[in-house]
């Protein structure tokens, strides 16, 4: 039984078995995992008459992403991997475009994890081992803990059921449509983003990450919408990483929105617990 909840923070995202990044980094992780953008120019007036499409459906995107805020969310997570094939429960706080937080139990209630995510720092509880982790919110220490090479913005997508598309500067800009959806492909070095928007209500169904050869790094997939004055939000999302064969869902049974407060603390007994600083 002991074995078994040990294994919950790692088969619910979040590994179990913390290590230090710098003892043992993650040398998979390459500038083709994933871009981070870290300015917008969706304010920048475009003379190219698709690119003036584009930056609008963008903005509108955007414009009705930031409806749903200050979240409270309870539902299931699952992960499936060649080698695990499990679920638990997850308590989510989500507060647009800077905190994250949440708290993971396994079997009969028993907390397994507890963690915080802003856009520059993070704290995580591995309950279940007394070990506190902290450290700056990089590319590296996301991947290294969830085992996902993702920047911070898509943490809050998956977790918000919502997408805001980043648009730099040098991002060159296509776009198709299939069916009832724009498709959007923002570029950037050898890494191409794509959008799968509805042309009605502007949600996001679907982003990947491409390589320069064409091959899915990571997608994000999102289902079962509900809907909240001129915008939604999904309640189940999917995250895959085909390559390594990964598969993490979030399904949303509980959908609070707007809430007037969200506790970000991670309590934890101090002095009872191994703490790690990560850079």
């Amino acid at each position: 039984m002991k074995k078994i909840f040990y294994l919950l923070p790692f088969i619910f995202l979040f590994a179990g078995n913390v290590v230090l990044a710098q003892d043992n980094p993650d040398t998979t992780v390459s500038a083709e995992d994933t871009v981070k953008i870290t300015e917008d120019s969706t304010t920048v007036t475009e003379t190219d008459p698709v690119k003036a499409e584009i930056s609008r459906i963008i903005k509108e995107v955007n414009s009705r992403a930031a409806e749903i805020d200050n979240i409270i969310s309870d539902g299931e997570i699952k992960i499936k991997t060649p080698k695990i094939d499990e679920s638990g429960s997850i308590e989510v706080h989500v507060k647009k475009k800077d905190d994250l937080w949440f708290k993971i139990e396994g079997p009969l209630g028993i907390d397994a994890a507890v963690a915080h995510f802003n856009r520059d720092r993070f704290t995580f509880f591995d309950d279940l081992n007394d070990v506190v982790t902290t450290g700056s919110t990089t590319i590296l220490n996301i991947g290294t803990l969830t085992k996902i090479r993702c920047t911070f913005d898509d943490m809050i997508n998956a977790f918000s059921g919502t997408v805001r598309i980043p648009k730099g500067k040098k991002d060159v800009l296509s776009m198709s449509e299939e069916g009832s959806q724009y498709v959007l492909a923002l570029k950037r070095g050898t890494i191409t983003r794509k959008y799968w928007v509805d042309k009605d209500n502007y949600s996001v169904y679907k982003y990947l990450y491409l390589s320069k050869s064409g091959q899915t790094l990571i997608s994000f997939e999102f289902s079962n919408f509900s809907s909240s004055g001129s915008s939604s939000y999904a309640r189940r999302v999917e995250i895959r990483r085909p390559k390594q064969g990964e598969y993490f869902k979030l399904t949303f049974e509980n959908v609070n929105l707007n809430q007037g407060y969200l506790d970000f603390k991670v309590d934890y007994p101090y002095g009872d617990v191994k703490v790690r600083n990560w850079k």
